[in-house]
């Protein structure tokens, strides 16, 4: 097997024995608001999410026919590596804003 792998390296100028790739992997997040009435109020934490991946980036995405508001996204990770890991929509405006649908976000891994 060793040798069937090593030649196949050779022809294949990939190394051998390798660690198969994980490659990305991306998609999107929502969460309901934390408001009853979907009011937030300036600096106030309007939706958020636990996410349960480590390494990955965050977008926020806002998709006016499927609802959301334009907020700021904050990140949290409460612990080490394999920790949980929160994603907050806040408001970041001087004014109380109204969401529609989802807080929704698009992450990347």
């Amino acid at each position: 097997m060793l040798l069937m792998s090593l030649l196949l390296s050779v022809i294949t100028l990939n190394p051998a024995m390798a660690a198969p790739s994980t490659g990305h992997v991306e998609g999107y997040i929502m969460a309901d608001s934390i408001s009853p009435d979907s009011t937030c109020k300036p600096g106030a934490i309007c939706a958020s999410y636990k996410f349960n991946r480590n390494g990955c980036f965050f977008n926020n995405f806002w998709n006016k026919s499927a609802g959301g508001t334009p907020l700021a996204i904050d990140i949290t990770q409460t612990g080490g590596n394999g920790s949980t890991v929160w994603v907050y929509w806040v408001n970041n405006t001087n004014k109380t804003i109204s969401i529609t649908g989802k807080a929704t976000a698009k992450y990347y891994c």
